[in-house]
């Protein structure tokens, strides 16, 4: 898998309306104020799954940082579905389920998984169709840019 080619290309981003898996309501809007990573994937697709190893090892890193939020939002799965294969696969991660309906025309990229990363202002950055290795070095040097501006 190789790492994504992170280009800054800002543009006004949309509110993604998702749940957590306790089925409380959550929108992307709410997360100003921090650099956002946000992965639309789901346990049914391959790719995804093939990535959310190097994900996990992303999260690891910024776990504890306040400044940087993770959001691992699965499309076309239950809340059990989502638990299940964390538990499965031993992954700690954010997650988070949504509906079709409620993912915004401007973040459907027509391949999962798809990633986002917005900047602290709330202005999307760079986005990736496909799976990609994110815990490349290149990834975090791209993250803690944006904790510095």
């Amino acid at each position: 898998m190789r790492p994504p080619n992170l280009q800054r290309q800002p543009e006004a981003a949309s509110d993604l309306i998702y749940r957590t898996l306790d089925g409380e309501q959550q929108h992307l809007a709410a997360t100003k104020g921090q650099v956002v990573f946000l992965d639309l994937w789901g346990t049914w697709c391959i790719q995804c799954v093939a990535e959310m190893p190097t994900v996990q090892k992303l999260y690891d890193h910024y776990k504890d940082d306040p400044q940087v939020k993770f959001l691992i939002v699965s499309r076309m799965d239950s809340p059990f579905a989502v638990r299940s294969y964390a538990r499965r696969n031993h992954l700690h991660l954010p997650f988070y389920v949504t509906e079709d309906e409620d993912i915004p025309q401007s973040m459907r990229l027509n391949q999962y998984p798809s990633t986002f990363i917005y900047a602290k202002d709330g202005t999307l950055v760079s986005k990736h169709a496909g799976a990609a290795d994110w815990s490349d070095p290149s990834v975090f040097r791209f993250i803690d840019q944006l904790k510095d501006q």
